[in-house]
């Protein structure tokens, strides 16, 4: 059976600061919602929170779309999601870090004057 699921919605709240040990130990919650939508595929809301050193909000909506018409969700699709939420997460965290570039000789741009017709 083929099923094809899909990411609509991400959301990513983080702290502002990275924390400074390398070794973070972190508390996660994580929950799935499903909401049939037709007889082959059902809507989702993955829910990742992690507490302690780095307390990170991580949201993710889309969709589960199966072959034939299914009444639930096997169980393996659900840690697929939270895998692939996982992966999306680290990179998310990784992209959204504070990085601080140092700019030497920056180029002055000149803007040619107009004359404005009176």
């Amino acid at each position: 059976m083929n099923i094809k699921i899909s990411i609509e919605k991400l959301k990513l709240v983080r702290p502002k600061e990275n924390p400074k040990n390398a070794n973070l130990k972190l508390d996660v919650n994580w929950d799935i919602t499903y909401k049939k939508i037709s007889n082959n595929s059902f809507g989702y809301i993955c829910n990742l929170k992690m507490e302690g050193e780095f307390p990170t909000l991580f949201v993710i909506e889309g969709a589960v779309e199966f072959e034939e018409s299914i009444n639930h969700i096997p169980d393996d699709i659900s840690q697929s999601i939270l895998d692939s939420l996982f992966q999306i997460l680290v990179n998310m965290i990784t992209i959204t870090k504070e990085i601080h570039i140092e700019v030497k000789d920056f180029p002055l741009a000149e803007i040619p004057a107009q004359k404005v017709a009176s």
